[in-house]
């Protein structure tokens, strides 16, 4: 394993090679390849996995990816449109008749028992276009995209701060923090491709009242009803920036996220975590390092990066270590419900790329 830059060369191709291979046809991009549950393309997943192959160069699989995108979301037009309509006339929110978060490879709505009213992955998309544009040079939203861009900016400013499942399909009931960090990255990011002032007024309202709320905490929360501390709050400052990287009340929550949520060197979901035993997540540890690599802590963001590269294996990178020693009764309890965990996360390869890239990057 050749090393250079604080980066995995030889790992690092693998993980490229893992997320084109598991690009469909349609250009949706596979969550996982061995996992039966994870037989979908989320837009949340599928929107980091595109920003890690722009940051490698990959435009046109991530442009093809963005394409889809797009079209899946336009056919379920109606339903958005219905959603922004109910929101005007001030009629509550009801999950079982808003757009999904995950479609088929077809682009086409999954209909089980799964929660599907996440909003954070409509933020996330469009954050992921706007960075696909300029990494790849685009000049401007491609014409054909305007209409959907327009839609969903829309969506997310009559609906953002609604109650709906978090980034872990859970807890439908809140307002989830790290949901409103992609609202308003999204919002961000349209306002800059449509050049509405009236989108970035409303990210930044959206802000402020994030901004408000932790400062009357002493820290970043899980949600409005849950006062745990969860790693993908880490998402407020990279990639999302909508707190500066210093922030004190930041820091607390970037504290708690290293010292409460270490295991064994990875980082876990959130304390109360017993998802497959509630192992510790490559997705999250990149996320962590990406923000120390920001702030210029190269070393700690490196062993974030080695603890990654360790989890391979044969090319496969999983979704979750650990949760089998940390708790074996809910770990065996999944196992027998869903098989064992994924072994091949196509999320975890994109956190790995982007970490290492950062680190490169920064270390220049």
């Amino acid at each position: 394993m050749a090393q250079r830059d604080g980066g995995f060369e030889d790992l690092i191709a693998a993980s490229v090679r893992a997320m084109l291979a598991n690009q469909h046809p349609s250009g949706a991009l596979v969550a996982s390849p061995d996992f039966g549950q994870y037989q979908y393309c989320w837009l949340r997943d599928g929107s980091f996995i595109a920003y890690a192959l722009d940051r490698v160069g990959q435009y046109e699989s991530s442009g093809r990816f963005h394409d889809w995108c797009a079209a899946s979301i336009d056919q379920i037009a109606p339903l958005m449109e219905a959603a922004i309509e109910r929101a005007r006339v001030g009629k509550p929110v009801d999950p079982n008749v808003m757009p999904p978060a995950r479609f088929s490879f077809e682009g086409l709505v999954v209909n089980d028992d799964w929660p599907n009213f996440q909003i954070d992955g409509y933020g996330t998309w469009l954050w992921s276009l706007n960075q696909h544009l300029v990494r790849s040079g685009s000049r401007s939203l491609p014409g054909q995209l305007v209409p959907t861009v327009e839609r969903v900016s829309r969506y997310l400013a009559a609906i953002g701060t609604a109650a709906c499942f978090d980034v872990w399909e859970e807890n439908g009931g809140s307002v989830h923090t790290a949901t409103l960090g992609c609202v308003y990255a999204g919002l961000v990011a349209a306002s800059t491709m449509l050049s509405s002032e009236t989108l970035r007024d409303r990210a930044e309202t959206v802000r402020a009242d994030v901004l408000e709320r932790a400062r009357r905490q002493g820290r970043f929360e899980k949600s409005s009803d849950d006062r745990q501390v969860d790693a993908a709050l880490l998402w407020l400052c990279e990639p999302f920036h909508l707190v500066d990287p210093l922030d004190p009340v930041f820091l607390e929550t970037v504290r708690e996220v290293s010292s409460d949520l270490d295991l064994a060197g990875g980082i876990r979901r959130y304390p109360a975590d017993t998802y497959y035993g509630g192992g510790a997540w490559p997705v999250l540890t990149g996320a962590l390092g990406w923000y120390l690599a920001s702030t210029g802590e190269l070393d700690k963001a490196r062993r974030r990066a080695e603890w990654i590269a360790a989890q391979f294996d044969e090319g496969c990178l999983g979704e979750q270590f650990g949760g089998e020693h940390r708790d074996p009764a809910k770990y065996s309890e999944w196992v027998r419900r869903w098989g064992l965990p994924a072994r091949d996360l196509m999320w975890s390869h994109a956190m790995f790329v982007v970490l290492c890239d950062e680190i490169r990057s920064f270390g220049q």
